[in-house]
C-alpha cells in the first residue's frame, strides 16, 4: 500500500506457527520480515506464553511509545483477561493459529489504513450524504448540484461519490465519460491509497471529481465502504454521496460517517409517511444521526395543498430548505448533461442549493497536505537488557 512495505516482527515461540507466519509474510508484497536483532519493530505479532504477565508491560510500552507500529496477539486460544487488557491498551488484532492468509492480509490492510488515515479529525474532509425515502424525489439532482456548488469554491477539492443502487445515474447528469468505478477499488481494496484512488476518478470539465458506480453491482461491504469513505475524506475537502437507504439491519457507512444527512422529500402525504419511517429507521440504528439529519423539500409549488409548516408539524421536524418547482430548468439541464448550477446559475433552484452549500460549509476551503506513510516508520531504542527479551523479539 502506497509503495511502502510494512516491517513485521515475530515473537512466536511455536516453531511451526512461526514458520507459517513467515511464509505468509514472504507471500505478501505489503510486508517484510524483520530480523530478531534489527533496530526497527514495525508490526509486532506476539504469542502470549508463560511469561505473559512480564511481557505485557513491555509490549504496551512499545505500542504507546510508538516503538511498535501495531501489535497483534496470536495463539490457539484467546485468554479473555489478556484480550481485555490488550484491547484497553490499544491492541486491535488477534490472529488464531493456524493463521489464515486472508485474516493476516486483512489485519495488515487495517493497520496500514489506520496509520495512513491518522490525521486529526479537523483536517479531514466533510461528508454530505443525500438520499430520499424513494426514487424520483430529486436527491440525485440535489447531490450533483451541491457537489458543483462546493467544487466552484476550489475546483478539484470536491468529490461526488455515486452510491446509488442498483444503478448509479450521476454520469448522465454530467455527460461524463468514465473508465473506472468504485467497483475497481473494491476488487483490489488492499491497494487503496491516495494514488490508487485518484487513478480511478473521473473528472468533469468543471474540475469536479466523480467516483462512478458500476452497473448492477452489489453494494460494497461495510468494511470496504468505510475504507473508501475514509480515503475520500482524507483526500478531499468535501465528499458528496448520492445514495439510498438500503433498509438493512446495519446502518450504512455513508450515513454513519456523514457530517450532514440531507433527506429529499416532497409535500405529499405518502412521501411524508415514507420520510417519517426513513428517519425513524436511521434514528433506531444510530441515535446520534438525529442531530445530523436535515430535510430538503423539493419541487415545492406555490399552490401545494400541503404547506411547508404543515409538513414540518407532521414530521415533528423543521424543514431546513425549500427548493421551488422549476421543472423546465431542471429537465433541460439533465437533458443537456450540464449541471443545473452551470446551466442555470441564476435559477431559483440553483440559488437555494448555493445557500445549502454555504450553510453546510461556511468556512473557506483550506488546502491540506496529501497522504504520507512516513508516520509508519518507527524506531525502537537500543540497549535493552536481557530482562526485556521474550519469545525471540527484543523490546
Amino acid at each position: 500500500m502506497n509503495n511502502r512495505i510494512i516491517p513485521v516482527s515475530l515473537a512466536i515461540s511455536d516453531k511451526e506457527q512461526r514458520l507459517r507466519i513467515e511464509q505468509l509474510i514472504s507471500a505478501n508484497s505489503m510486508v517484510r520480515l524483520v530480523e530478531d536483532e534489527a533496530d526497527e519493530m514495525g508490526v509486532l505479532i506476539y504469542e502470549p506464553g508463560d511469561n505473559v504477565a512480564e511481557d505485557m508491560p513491555h509490549i504496551i510500552q512499545a505500542l504507546e511509545s510508538g516503538q511498535a507500529e501495531d501489535v497483534y496477539l496470536a495463539g490457539n486460544v484467546a485468554d479473555p483477561e489478556i484480550l481485555i487488557r490488550a484491547m484497553r491498551s490499544g491492541v486491535r488484532e488477534y490472529l488464531k493459529f493456524p493463521v489464515d492468509e486472508n485474516d493476516f492480509r486483512a489485519a495488515i490492510v487495517r493497520t496500514a489504513m489506520r496509520s495512513s488515515l491518522g490525521c486529526d479529525e479537523g483536517e479531514k474532509g466533510k461528508i454530505f450524504t443525500l438520499l430520499g425515502s424513494k426514487a424520483g424525489l430529486g436527491s440525485t439532482t440535489l447531490a450533483v448540484s451541491l457537489a458543483c456548488a462546493l467544487n466552484a469554491r476550489e475546483p478539484g477539492r470536491t468529490v461526488l461519490f455515486d452510491l446509488r443502487h442498483p444503478v448509479g445515474e450521476v454520469p448522465y447528469f454530467l455527460d461524463l465519460k468514465y473508465e473506472y468505478t468504485w467497483g475497481d477499488l473494491v476488487h483490489d481494496i488492499s491497494r487503496l491509497d491516495a494514488t490508487y484512488l485518484r487513478s480511478v476518478m473521473a473528472e468533469h470539465e468543471s474540475g469536479l471529481h466523480v467516483l462512478p458506480a458500476p452497473g448492477n453491482a452489489e453494494r460494497p461491504s461495510n468494511h470496504n465502504l468505510f475504507l473508501i469513505l475514509e480515503q475520500l475524506r482524507s483526500s478531499y475537502d468535501y465528499v458528496v454521496v448520492d445514495t439510498a437507504h438500503t433498509g438493512d439491519d446495519d446502518l450504512p457507512k455513508e450515513i454513519e460517517l456523514a457530517n450532514s444527512i440531507l433527506i429529499a422529500m416532497q409535500l405529499s402525504l405518502p412521501c411524508l409517511a415514507r420520510t417519517s419511517r426513513l428517519m425513524d429507521a436511521i434514528r433506531s440504528q444510530d441515535p446520534d444521526a438525529d442531530r445530523r439529519m436535515q430535510l430538503v423539500a423539493t419541487r415545492v409549488s406555490r399552490n401545494s395543498s400541503i404547506g411547508v409548516s404543515e409538513a414540518a408539524e407532521v414530521l415533528g421536524r423543521q424543514i431546513a430548505w425549500v427548493i421551488p418547482e422549476d421543472g423546465d430548468s431542471v429537465l433541460s439541464s439533465i437533458n443537456q448533461g450540464t449541471p443545473l448550477a452551470l446551466a442555470y446559475p441564476k435559477s431559483p433552484v440553483s440559488r437555494v442549493i448555493e445557500g445549502i452549500a454555504k450553510s453546510l460549509a461556511p468556512r473557506p476551503v483550506k488546502t491540506r497536505k496529501g497522504f504520507s506513510f512516513g508516520s509508519l516508520f518507527r524506531k525502537k531504542s537500543r540497549g535493552a537488557d536481557a530482562s526485556d527479551t521474550f519469545a525471540g523479539a527484543t523490546l
